[in-house]
């Protein structure tokens, strides 16, 4: 089975597309610009969109009715293309994936169609590794091109950032751009409505650049903290920022228990990376071993460089400690304000 990348769909969608793609991984909103594309492509015309493009949620699809769709012949084009959102892999019976498999082998007879399969994160099994993909995965890519859209790094969010700021007509600099990643997260929906904000701002001003305190004053920060936050904080002695993960997860109402739990988890992965990995296992290795999801080792790789074993044992039995704290005599996230203090 081959799986390619959002770059290489990109290329075939202009020149060559397939009978069918499979969209699965973290970015979903580069997905969302991927149809776009494929639309634009294949369906350019809008008199004849209602002859060449089919869009089908989940809650209005039903077996036969894709195979009906599949049939007729495009209108005064090549192709036509069919959108399908909505389907949570995790949540189908496996009889309903059979349907669906059954519909999508037509595509050999009727390959005058394109679609397009978009899963949402976290709606499909993917597997340890593109070379060792889930059985849900292997089994769709039997009919569809799988395309793996992972999350963007720090520096190619800045790319993108900084040409929809072009884009709308205002400059930035390199290091206000790194900022501005930084302080608004990494999602990149959230990051296109930060920018179409501040391009607006500043146009009010009668001002041409943005700068880090127009971000400051008019961008909302990233503040999806989690218990990997908090566990890095800890570990990294920042006491003021894991205070301000725990004030964020107590104003969620997060069980300080499950916290723990999730904290004590983390130390434990990140001590057994640091071992695997001085002992000479890449994180693809670790993937193919089924020890822990490979994009998850790499992020936990990186960190384990930083920390030394005395830190992470250290760690651990603080977490022992507050977990005996609060079974036995429950103070709720007094016990891990004293596991930040400890730390």
């Amino acid at each position: 089975m081959e799986i390619i990348t959002d770059a290489e769909f990109r290329r075939q969608i202009k020149s060559a597309p397939r009978t069918g793609y499979l969209f699965y991984g973290d970015e979903d909103y580069l997905k969302t610009h991927a149809v776009s594309l494929a639309v634009s492509a294949i369906s350019p015309e809008p008199a004849f969109s209602f002859f060449n493009e089919f869009r089908m949620d989940y809650a209005d699809y039903t077996p036969a009715r894709l195979a009906e769709t599949l049939m007729p012949l495009p209108m005064q084009a090549e192709r036509k293309i069919i959108i399908l959102t909505g389907f949570d892999f995790g949540a189908l019976r496996a009889s309903e994936t059979d349907e669906l498999c059954s519909v999508l082998s037509m595509l050999s007879e009727y390959d005058y169609n394109t679609v397009i399969l978009s899963v949402a994160a976290g709606c499909i099994d993917e597997g340890y590794s593109s070379s060792r993909p889930s059985a849900i995965l292997t089994k769709l890519g039997e009919y569809l091109t799988p395309v793996r859209f992972e999350k963007s790094t720090a520096s190619k969010l800045c790319v993108w950032a900084g040409k929809h700021f072009e884009h709308g007509g205002v400059k930035i600099s390199d290091k206000t751009l790194s900022f501005f990643v930084q302080y608004c997260g990494s999602d990149m929906y959230s990051l296109a409505g930060e920018i179409d904000k501040l391009c607006a701002y500043v146009k009010y001003e009668q001002r041409s650049e943005v700068t880090e305190d127009d971000i400051r004053n008019v961008s909302v920060a990233d503040t999806e903290y989690d218990s990997f936050a908090f566990a890095n904080a800890v570990m990294e002695g920042r006491s003021s920022d894991a205070i301000a993960v725990l004030d964020f997860l107590r104003f969620k109402r997060t069980d300080p228990l499950i916290l723990l739990g999730d904290v004590a988890k983390t130390f434990c992965d990140l001590l057994m990376v640091k071992r695997l990995t001085d002992d000479g296992m890449s994180p693809a290795d670790m993937g193919k071993a089924k020890l822990m999801n490979e994009y998850r080792a790499k992020i936990y790789a990186r960190q384990a460089l930083r920390v030394s074993y005395e830190q992470l044992y250290r760690n651990i039995e603080l977490c022992v400690e507050a977990d005996r704290k609060l079974k036995l005599s429950p103070q709720g996230y007094s016990a891990l304000e004293i596991l930040i203090c400890s730390g």
